[in-house]
């Protein structure tokens, strides 16, 4: 019972890894639309202006600057968090498939072993907590 309470805490940790990393994803893809829909509204406002307007150029340029900011933020993307978060789950596929291991080996040995990835668990419990 033990195992699979382990098992549980575990596709728990993977599931919200893979959570953060989906929710990084998307919202980079969001402001990367959204900038591409402000530079695009920026090309197609002056056809809904005067053509002689005097609003046309500054509106132009701020929501090109504007669109062209939210692009641009595409370059704060945070690939090396991404890449830190699967290694995390890599691990925690690693340390289930120890625990599903244990079920095989016999008890005298089995104890020890437990024991340790359970604290390897409560380990990756805290360093969760705390950061």
């Amino acid at each position: 019972m033990v195992a699979t309470n382990n098992d549980v805490f575990l596709e728990q940790l993977i599931q919200n890894q893979r959570r953060a990393i989906r929710y990084y994803v998307l919202f980079a893809g969001g402001l990367v639309a959204l900038g591409i829909i402000v530079i695009t509204f920026a090309f197609v406002s002056p056809s809904w202006l005067a053509p002689n307007s005097p609003i046309i150029p500054d509106t132009f340029k701020a929501l090109f600057g504007m669109g062209g900011t939210f692009v641009s933020s595409l370059s704060a993307f945070q690939v090396k968090e991404i890449l830190n978060r699967k290694e995390k789950i890599q691990a925690f596929e690693t340390i289930k498939v120890q625990m599903r291991s244990l079920k095989d080996t016999p008890k005298s040995k089995r104890e020890d072993s437990q024991k340790r990835l359970e604290e390897l668990i409560w380990k990756v419990l805290e360093k969760t907590a705390l950061s």
